[in-house]
């Protein structure tokens, strides 16, 4: 079998079918796939908005900020637009670094006696 040339253009196209595929799937409700493939494009350092935009959209709905941080500073390296475009993904970038300073963080609880039943209802059922 032959080995196929790659050369920075068939990237890009391969990048595209990629990204495109990742909308059919994100339309049909298929998020998680989608995501998988929106996060290839980020990998391969696509330089057009689209996988950047859409999982900046999708992390934010979903809260995750640190990915909104993540992928904002990515597009800012590697998506070749204009200035407006850059400012918009850095604003995103620090409203998604602002939302996770004011996030509750999680604090351990303390350790609860044993009551040697093994359960935490001490053993009395979820009927209680």
């Amino acid at each position: 079998m032959g080995e196929e040339m790659t050369t920075p253009e068939s990237g890009n196209v391969a990048l595209v079918k990629v990204y495109l595929r990742a909308q059919n799937l994100e339309q049909i409700g298929r998020l998680e796939e989608a995501i998988d493939l929106y996060e290839r494009g980020v990998a391969g350092r696509f330089d057009s908005t689209g996988p950047y935009d859409r999982l900046i959209a999708i992390y934010s709905d979903q809260g995750r900020h640190r990915e909104v941080v993540r992928v904002a500073e990515e597009a800012i390296v590697s998506v070749h637009t204009h200035s407006e475009k850059r400012a918009w993904y850095e604003r995103m970038r620090e409203a998604a670094q602002k939302a996770m300073a004011k996030a509750p963080r999680a604090v351990p609880k303390p350790a609860r006696p044993s009551t040697g039943s093994g359960s935490p209802d001490g053993g009395r059922g979820a009927g209680g």
